[in-house]
């Protein structure tokens, strides 16, 4: 069959993720981070994840704000909470973007 003819679109390879730690608190004296984002993951799953941890942020932010107005106290520990989902979050998305064919590109240039 002639390439014109055909209705076949082609196939392009999935997105990876490319490493990004998080967690600025090294786990050891050499600088190692507590947490990564593994390289190779298909994009599609770190997104995926990204939401639903951005969805959970979102109830727990609410249901901060609902227990401050009812004049509940708030942990510190909740707190921390909101912000290690937040950073696994930007981890997520930051690990996506730096896999794009365009930040790659960008990279290659510099």
């Amino acid at each position: 069959m002639h390439p014109k003819n055909s209705n076949n679109q082609p196939v392009a390879q999935d997105l990876l993720t490319t490493e990004v730690e998080f967690c600025e608190t090294p786990i050891s004296n050499q600088g190692t981070e507590m947490l990564k984002v593994a390289a190779g993951i298909e994009c599609r799953d770190a997104v995926e994840k990204a939401r639903a941890l951005s969805s959970g942020l979102g109830q727990i932010c609410k249901h901060m704000h609902d227990a401050v107005n009812y004049g509940d106290l708030v942990c510190c520990d909740g707190l921390e909470t909101l912000s290690f989902v937040a950073e696994a979050i930007s981890a997520l998305l930051w690990s996506v973007q730096k896999g794009l064919p365009s930040e790659l590109a960008e990279r290659e240039q510099a």
